[in-house]
């Protein structure tokens, strides 16, 4: 482990949410609360809980009952609650009624905003007019939503009336989301006409009807639109907009039990079909609202922004967990670096951001550009998730949007999980691409094929031993791929399939299992890899796979993007050189190949199993969420001519 990159200076040690937590329970710092927190999970879910506001309409008996094992835990028995009243009319009660709880902004520069009463009073009015559709507790209302207030609107709106949200990614073609509404028996379809990226306009509206009329189950269509539009609905699909929901009278808030599913949130798998996790009003909301308030320290003064979809974890999990705070969210729609680079740096500035969120993919794709400079002065806080780091970025992103103050709160974890497993924690020393480890009340391990745990700067699987309240319900209609997915490898222990390593007490991720490569028998993360060819100068991005070899078992191959349009013979095999000095010999990359740009997914991650498949000639996988699918015209061509040399 290298030095640390930075310390946490006396505002963070004294003032923070958890430095403010502990000190009411006598511990000594966060290292010792995620000790207690896992040895003793009842009372820091119970304690949390009450901590963050969370509004009971009738006490759980327990934080859990654990009676039927990891899988089958249930968190706040007996308790009754709604996330609408912990995260809006707790605040609207409270005498923060004008607070704005959404800021948001367009590509075109269309923006606004909304206080927490006016957000309690919108989503009161939409779930009654969803109740008008026929919608009841336990439906299923799917959103295909770009983000903004409408989308910001309907996730409490659901919740209110005992609705299940079905997120859809703004960008997903018809098939895809064909699949997920037929999966989930949605009966409801809240789409926008269409969304624009890049000054680009994408029209939602025709796929969405394309859509509906494949799935019977869907009998409503809501469109965001002041009049409904003129071609016709699909059959037996009734079409209302999203205006006339508004103007219903306000719902009044049902209590449900605490394990009662307002999200089904859905994620991609290598084959089949997708997977759709639940979550639930208990546990979600005391899940992010941990992470939020003990790991970002999200404040009722803050304005945070997250560049996310709300097809993604992330939306819902800064949703819930900044109105649980009582802070602003910034909702944006479009590219933020469109037309320039400066369009996220004015956004931080013109919306006053103090904590901000984005994938390592995007820090490395601003890093050729000036940095944000004083527009980013409110700063105190940065989040990251999506990927390992490689440290080039990481201290770009440290140096030029921090301004080296503050800390970069990395955070791990995925759909399923309803939040992180790892998260780096604001009052501890951080060195480049770390965590400060597990997630408080996580019980995390990293553990060997064997199932031994694995010593210091060895590399493993991220493994949990116990339930957590944000850990999905299962999977959507699928118990048997549930259990098969998570538990047959290692009953009663959670394998979430990330390579993880530690060393002197903070946490490393180095790629999912899927993508490690066993090269000369010695395994091997790509981020390792990439790191090492990042730092070459003729290189912007990078993506490292292992394809089948003979002799080696894996060869290693490298995918780079050039910072300056070619890729040369000779830049080739320096960065070669480059990964065997850094790496051993053993490592020298067998093929380095330029490409245009990498096929990656609408949040920044580089799908690293896609250009596998490419090179090996698989069929690919689920391709739904593939941002650029322009990008796999290139990568085949390449991979074909590489080949032929």
């Amino acid at each position: 482990m290298g030095e640390y990159a930075w310390y946490p200076g006396r505002e963070l040690t004294e003032h923070s949410n958890v430095a403010r937590f502990c000190r009411a329970h006598g511990l000594d710092g966060y290292r010792e609360l995620q000790r207690r927190s896992v040895a003793d999970p009842e009372w820091y879910w119970s304690s949390a809980a009450r901590d963050m506001g969370i509004v009971w309409h009738e006490q759980p008996l327990s934080a859990r009952d654990g009676r039927g094992g990891i899988a089958a835990t249930r968190w706040f028995p007996g308790g009754r609650t709604n996330l609408v009243e912990s995260c809006l009319e707790r605040h609207v009660r409270r005498g923060r009624p004008d607070a704005t709880a959404l800021r948001w902004e367009r590509e075109d520069g269309t923006r606004g905003q909304l206080g927490y009463r006016e957000t309690a009073r919108l989503s009161a009015r939409v779930a009654t007019g969803l109740r008008g559709l026929g919608v009841g507790e336990g439906d299923r209302v799917a959103g295909y939503l770009p983000p903004g207030p409408e989308a910001f609107v309907l996730l409490f709106a659901c919740a209110r009336v005992g609705a299940v949200l079905v997120p859809m990614f703004s960008g997903f073609g018809t098939e895809a989301l064909a699949v997920r509404l037929a999966d989930a028996e949605a009966r409801v379809l809240v789409t926008a006409e269409a969304t624009t990226r890049r000054g680009k306009r994408y029209e939602m509206l025709p796929v969405a009807r394309a859509a509906a009329e494949k799935v019977p189950d869907v009998r409503h269509l809501v469109v965001v639109a002041d009049e409904p539009p003129d071609t016709a609905p699909p059959t037996g699909t009734a079409t209302t907009t999203w205006r006339a929901l508004t103007e219903a009278k306000p719902a009044e808030t049902v209590h449900l039990p605490a394990s009662a599913p307002f999200l089904l949130l859905y994620t991609s798998g290598t084959t089949g079909r997708p997977k759709g996790a639940v979550h639930t009003h208990g546990g979600f909301p005391v899940q992010v609202g941990s992470e939020v308030r003990y790991n970002l320290d999200v404040r009722p003064d803050d304005v945070a922004f997250w560049v996310t979809d709300p097809g993604w974890i992330m939306f819902a999990l800064v949703a819930v967990g900044c109105t649980l705070a009582g802070a602003c969210v910034l909702a944006y729609e479009g590219a933020v670096d469109h037309p320039g680079p400066d369009r996220l740096w004015r956004l931080l500035d013109e919306h006053r951001v103090s904590v901000f969120g984005s994938s390592p993919s995007l820090a490395r794709a601003m890093m050729t550009t000036d940095g944000p400079g004083s527009a980013a002065s409110r700063l105190r806080i940065l989040g990251s998730t999506g990927e390992p780091w490689t440290e080039d970025a990481w201290r770009w992103y440290f140096h030029e949007v921090g301004g080296g103050r503050c800390p970069v709160i990395n955070i791990s974890g995925g759909t399923e999980v309803g939040g992180s497993l790892l998260a780096s924690a604001p009052t501890v020393p951080q060195t480049p691409c770390g965590f400060t480890g597990p997630c408080l009340g996580i019980d995390a391990v990293i553990e060997d094929a064997d199932g031994a745990e694995v010593g210091e700067g060895e590399m493993g699987e991220l493994v949990v031993r116990q339930s957590w309240p944000g850990m999905t319900r299962g999977l959507w209609r699928a118990p048997e791929r549930f259990a098969r997915t998570y538990f047959s490898r290692r009953p009663g222990r959670w394998s979430h399939g990330d390579l993880a390593s530690r060393s002197d007490g903070e946490w490393f991720v180095h790629g999912r299992l899927d993508d490690v490569m066993k090269v000369a028998g010695k395994r091997l993360g790509p981020a390792e890899v990439e790191d090492a060819v990042i730092g070459d100068p003729a290189v912007a991005e990078a993506a490292a796979v292992g394809v089948p070899h003979p002799v080696k078992g894996e060869a290693l191959w490298c995918f780079v993007v050039p910072a300056h349009g070619t890729l040369s013979a000779p830049d080739a095999d320096r960065i070669r050189a480059r990964v065997a000095d850094a790496l051993g010999p053993a490592f020298r990359p067998s093929r380095v190949i330029g490409l245009p740009e990498l096929p990656r997914t609408r949040t920044g991650k580089v799908m690293r199993r896609l250009i596998r498949d490419c090179v090996t000639q698989d069929v690919p996988g689920d391709l739904s969420t593939l941002a650029n699918p322009h990008s796999l015209e290139a990568l085949r061509a390449a991979v074909h001519e590489a080949a032929d040399g």
